[in-house]
């Protein structure tokens, strides 16, 4: 039994460890002044983002682009006045795929559009789970 309970505790303490290694790190920076109105219209904007591109709405298509657009453009000099590297290579990247969507609906690939479209929220995601603080999600 004590074997038993000297391996179990040994795994509890693993077991915590990987917890900790594995849990996103929240950064410590103010984001007292980041535009929240701006965040909301982002967050509601990306659900609608890759719908429209599959319904082949190339205008609501290209105007949630142009808002997504805005927002990683803002993000991103948001966050380099921030000296936050990892917010501005999102923000980049952000930047890219909606532009790389404006390409491929504008050449009425709306196939390539959809796939690309797939990608944002889950960049929103990649920094919100650095910089986001979870009681205002």
């Amino acid at each position: 039994m004590i074997e038993f309970l000297k391996t179990l505790r040994v795994d509890l303490m693993i077991a915590c460890v990987a917890v900790l290694f594995s849990a996103p790190v929240i950064a410590a920076i103010d984001l007292r002044d980041y535009d929240n109105d701006l965040m909301r219209d982002l967050e509601k904007t990306v659900k609608y983002f890759e719908p429209d591109i599959t319904a082949k709405n190339a205008d609501a298509a290209k105007e949630d682009a142009q808002v997504l657009l805005d927002g990683f453009k803002y993000t991103e000099s948001y966050f380099k006045k921030k000296d936050a590297a990892d917010a501005v290579e999102i923000s980049r990247k952000g930047v890219k795929l909606i532009s790389d969507v404006i390409a491929s609906v504008d050449g009425n690939d709306f196939d390539a559009a959809a796939a690309a479209a797939r990608g944002a929220p889950d960049l929103c995601k990649s920094c919100h789970d650095i910089y986001k603080p979870r009681l205002a999600r």
